[in-house]
């Protein structure tokens, strides 16, 4: 069973998959109307690393609504997760001054004590977890499969070597192209092939890491997968 957040980005793929039904780029020869092929694969690029983002996020809020509504020991959870859940107080008391953090030392043992000691349970923010992510790239994509015990998320999807160079370079080609289109680099651009292949590496990757994720998560629960 698939979590929500990949339905919805199979949903996505196939929003990209219409967009490029416009496409005038004909199957063989040279593309008619250059200006517009240009523009509807700039669009895709832009449009798919954001859905392939939201499902990232999706993803782990479903995770972390498995944990809050389960009776898990905070203790029991990935060193990194704990580490990042707690980070955003712990930080936001080194830029206050000693005197005005008894607030904050309130509501970090509030939210957080239950993640280092045997405090009563609480619930982790999905919103903390991830504040650190900018895009998704491969390496920020291993990065938040690692936070939740999931080491190298690439090497799990696949164990043929070549496979798993194609989703690392496809992914990171996808998150480079996009990042230049957002900051106004008119000189990047996309095939009709190209986006073919994006769109086959996102939904491939996220199809095998769901069902990954899945399995992590109802290792620390306890339970069959929550999806």
């Amino acid at each position: 069973m698939p979590s929500g957040a990949l339905l919805d980005l199979l949903a996505g793929i196939e929003e990209v998959r219409d967009l490029q039904l416009a496409n005038p780029t004909p199957l063989r020869g040279l593309p008619v109307r250059s200006s517009v092929v240009r523009a509807i694969n700039r669009s895709s690029v832009v449009l798919l690393t954001s859905h392939f983002e939201r499902y990232l996020r999706g993803l782990n809020e479903e995770a972390v609504d498995a944990i809050n509504a389960s009776p898990i020991a905070g203790t029991l959870l990935p060193e990194a997760l704990r580490l990042q859940h707690s980070r955003t107080a712990v930080d936001g008391m080194l830029e206050t001054q000693w005197k005005n953090r008894s607030i904050q030392l309130q509501i970090f043992a509030k939210q957080d004590s239950w993640l280092w000691g045997n405090a009563p349970k609480g619930d982790l923010e999905a919103d903390r977890l991830l504040r650190w992510m900018r895009s998704p790239s491969p390496d920020r994509v291993k990065k938040v499969f690692g936070m939740w015990g999931v080491d190298d998320i690439f090497s799990r999807v696949t164990r043929v070597p070549h496979q798993r160079a194609r989703f690392w370079t496809k992914l990171d080609e996808l998150v480079d192209k996009r990042n230049r289109i957002a900051h106004g680099d008119r000189t990047t651009g996309a095939t009709f092939q190209e986006i073919s292949s994006y769109l086959a590496v996102v939904r491939e990757f996220c199809t095998r890491a769901d069902r990954i994720m899945a399995r992590a998560v109802s290792q620390h629960v306890g339970t069959v997968a929550p999806w």
